[in-house]
Order: structure tokens, then C-alpha cells, then sequence
């Protein structure tokens, strides 16, 4: 996700080079502009076992957009829109698929507020539970722990004997 917030941010002219990771994304979500109500598309399709999320129309979206002179705060806000949107209908039909009432949201992406407050809005609006990190960073620290969390179990349980 963030090579997409990333290329975003530099369509509409935020910034075009990153000082540091999540710079752009950070600069896009400051960008929002409140008023706006648009949302750009975004393919969410079932794959086999998967879901995924196909975002080239939104990346032409947005180029379009840029292009004509539309304000970056308008295509941050859409963008947002959009991604947010897909996430919810991604993790709708995983849990169907699944007969699962509940989402965890974890990873960087979702050190963004905006976008942890409108997939989690439309999750409840779905009537699917949603968990989020508290204590653990919800990025890569929080990954590490619990990939520590379960080699740890599985060496005390001796599901690791032989590997």
C-alpha cells in the first residue's frame, strides 16, 4: 500500500521524493480536503482463494484528475475514499467466505486515521466486528511480535522440532 500512497501523492503534486517512510502517505492524509465526497474506482475481485484490489483505474483516475487541475486535496480525499471503500468490501467477502464476524486491521497503512476510521465505519456498517492494535504497533514492529508470538508456541509445543 505504500508504493500506492506514494504515487498518489506525487500525481497530485504533494511530493515527489520521500526523507523518510510514510512521508508521503502522512502528507496525503494531511492533504484531505473535508468537503469532498467523491471516490475514485477501484477493482475488488475474488481470485481463487484471495481477494484483491486492482487500483490501476484509480491511478488513471487520479492522473486524469491531476492533469485538469483538480486540486490535490480533492484527490487526496477521493483517493481515500476509494481505498477505504474497496477494504471494506475486500474484507465483506473474505468474511463471507470465510463465515467470519471478525476483521483485524493491522499493518502501516492503518497508522493512517482517516482511512482506519472509514474501514472501520463501514466494517460496523457490515456488521462485521473490527479489532486494531492497542499495544503492539499496528505496522511491522507489531508483525515481528507476533510471528515471535508464534514460534514461540510452536518451539514450546514441539510443533518446531525438525525444521
Amino acid at each position: 500500500m505504500g508504493r500506492l500512497f506514494d504515487a498518489i501523492a506525487a500525481l497530485c503534486g504533494l511530493r515527489a521524493r520521500i526523507n523518510y517512510e510514510g512521508q508521503a502517505a502522512i502528507e496525503l492524509e494531511a492533504a484531505c480536503d473535508p468537503s469532498e465526497r467523491g471516490a475514485y474506482p477501484i477493482s475488488v475481485a475474488v481470485r481463487g482463494q484471495g481477494i484483491s484490489l486492482d487500483p490501476r483505474e484509480l491511478v488513471l483516475a487520479a492522473a486524469t484528475d491531476a492533469a485538469r487541475g483538480v486540486a490535490p486535496g480533492a484527490i487526496a480525499s477521493r483517493f481515500h475514499e476509494a481505498l477505504a471503500g474497496a477494504t471494506v468490501r475486500a474484507c465483506a467477502l473474505a468474511a463471507a467466505a470465510h463465515g467470519a464476524e471478525l476483521v483485524v486491521l493491522s499493518g502501516g497503512v492503518f497508522a493512517n486515521r482517516r482511512l482506519l476510521a472509514r474501514v472501520s465505519d463501514g466494517l460496523d456498517r457490515a456488521g462485521l466486528r473490527v479489532l486494531v492494535p492497542e499495544r503492539l504497533p499496528v505496522g511491522d514492529g507489531g508483525i515481528s511480535y507476533g510471528q515471535a508470538a508464534v514460534a514461540a508456541r510452536r518451539t514450546a509445543t514441539g510443533l518446531l522440532d525438525g525444521v
